[in-house]
């Protein structure tokens, strides 16, 4: 029987971002995946602006713009009665190019530090896998079924079936990250159950149960067919949905009814032009799959050393495209956590935190998915009632785009986090559409071009970070703190008056997850206390140490 530190399963998108993260703390994984390479369904096709900061953290940002849509395409949306009927509304969203313009413009704090990117899932596996296979400390293998698991005190042992070998595998390990998707058999393995189900319908309070959903994903180069009412990335009706996922002819094409879809279409090309209402030229079909959506999340995140990620966690309607991005940063957290318990300097409040910090953040995204997907069931009672094209227009053009939501993507807060140290002051309003910059404990601080023209951002360390605006020597005894502690700080000094009006603080505290753990001007009696705190160890005193 093997050891290592975290076994993985489930080598999707939050499954190598988790292996990717522990690497990127200096600890060793296995990754298994039952499959024997990267998804061919595109599923997702948006990686959020907060994603694209963990990818630039992660060095693979650039990999991942370089196999995605090119910079100068936007990301409009089209809302329609059909390719043969009339345009009703467009949401504008901006390209890559003219956002990174925007964040270097404004530099106000308002921005993130990346813009956004069109990904589908089946380009982006390919990129991660890649990564993960190049990594020394992360051991790939594909084709290796999870079975079941035992644990104790110590760690779990996990035993699997090696499809290739015709073999069964043992690996001991401290972890277990479940990132094994919907049907997660490890979340049934240690009996976490999922509550949720239907939708609240917003007209008569009752609950709509969600459609059944069959995707075929094709190549058409039919452009006078396709953009006939102009350019899209997305294209709305209340029958289907149409995405262009690479600019270069590969398209999704999205339907829902009542009804399974039980048997399929048996010819899925034939049955897109009948919805369609006009003849595309299509070239060939490459995927066809039915679906159920659902929201749903984990009772709990944990039991034991085994802990819960993506949609194992949570699962919900992909409009806003919530999913795969709150399992990022169900990655994220978890990965940096399993690297300070394993490394030494974390203590055991760091595997409770874990679910206090992310179940919310999962609870949140759901409900900011089904407010999205209420506009389409509000748009298809309207278009059931016959409403004339003016009010499908006026309703439809004062909705949000679904994408452009900057305050659900880059401002959640753990503001019920044992790890935060909190400062007494009232949390500050937020916005769903709109960062509201804030180095309140447990935010996500505010990003920033510096006078030489880097990002604030790219000064931090791989671990913790104090942000010193004062560089006087009041950062030395927190620093000695976390020394002797073991805990790993990267001091670093900016003096420049826009970042201290912006991080309202002479020193900022900052995670390896780029959250705010502590702020202050001074540092008080027992910075210890705080110290302790920000790594999860036991006997926190909490006392107005630092202020």
């Amino acid at each position: 029987m093997t050891g290592i530190p975290v076994v993985v399963v489930g080598a999707g998108p939050v499954g190598m971002m988790a292996a990717l993260e522990l690497a990127h703390h200096g600890v060793a994984c296995l990754l298994a995946e039952q499959n024997a390479g990267p998804t061919v369904h595109p599923k997702m096709e948006f990686t959020n602006p907060r994603t694209m900061e963990h990818h630039a953290r992660l060095g693979i940002a650039e990999d991942i713009r370089r196999a995605g849509v090119p910079a100068k395409y936007p990301f409009d949306v089209i809302w329609s009665t059909g390719l043969g009927g009339d345009l009703l509304a467009v949401w504008r969203q901006p390209s890559v190019e003219e956002k990174w313009q925007q964040i270097r413009e404004l530099n106000d704090g308002t921005q993130p530090s990346q813009p956004y990117q069109r990904i589908s899932q089946a380009e982006l596996e390919p990129v991660l896998l890649e990564r993960c296979r190049r990594h020394p400390l992360i051991e790939v293998r594909n084709r290796w079924r999870f079975v079941s698991l035992d644990q104790d005190a110590d760690g779990v042992t996990s035993t699997f079936e090696d499809l290739a070998a015709g073999a069964t595998r043992q690996v001991r390990s401290r972890y277990l990250a479940a990132c094994d998707g919907a049907s997660s058999t490890v979340r049934r393995g240690v009996g976490i159950p999922l509550t949720g189900g239907g939708i609240a319908d917003a007209a008569d309070g009752g609950v709509r149960e969600l459609p059944a959903a069959y995707s075929v994903t094709f190549r058409s180069t039919d452009s006078a067919n396709l953009f006939r009412q102009g350019y899209f990335w997305h294209y709305f009706t209340d029958r289907y949905v149409l995405i262009s996922l690479d600019e270069a002819g590969t398209w999704s094409f999205h339907a829902v009814r009542q009804s399974d879809f039980d048997p399929p279409p048996s010819d899925p090309a034939g049955w897109i032009r009948s919805l369609l209402g006009v003849d595309l030229a299509i070239d060939q079909v490459h995927v066809s799959s039915r679906w159920t959506p659902q929201y749903l999340i984990a009772d709990s995140y944990r039991s034991g050393r085994v802990l819960l990620a993506g949609d194992a966690a949570h699962q919900m309607f992909p409009a806003g495209s919530h999913g795969m991005n709150t399992g990022a940063g169900d990655a994220v957290d978890l990965g940096w956590k399993l690297a300070a318990l394993i490394n030494g300097y974390g203590g055991p409040a760091l595997l409770d935190s874990y679910e206090a910090e992310r179940r919310p953040v999962g609870l949140r995204n759901m409900a900011m998915s089904r407010s999205h997907l209420d506009v389409h069931f509000q748009h298809m009672r309207l278009r059931q009632e016959n409403a004339p094209a003016a009010q499908l227009a006026e309703f439809l053009t004062a909705q949000p785009g679904e994408n452009t939501y900057e305050g659900i993507y880059l401002d959640y807060r753990y503001h019920d986090s044992p790890l935060v140290w909190a400062d007494g002051t009232p949390e500050p309003p937020a916005e769903p559409l709109r960062y509201r910059p804030s180095t309140w404990p447990g935010a996500r601080p505010p990003s920033l071009l510096l006078a030489d023209g880097t990002q604030l951002f790219d000064r931090f360390g791989p671990e913790f970070t104090l942000v010193d605006t004062a560089g006087d020597g009041r950062a030395e005894p927190l620093l000695a703190a976390a020394g002797e502690r073991g805990l790993p700080v990267r001091h670093v000094v900016i003096q420049e008056p826009r970042v201290r009006e912006l991080w309202e603080r002479d020193l900022v505290l900052v995670r390896p997850d780029q959250h705010v753990a502590w702020r202050g001007d001074t540092v008080g009696d027992d910075p210890a206390a705080v110290i302790d705190r920000v790594r999860g160890a036991t006997g926190v005193r909490i006392a107005s140490a630092l202020r």
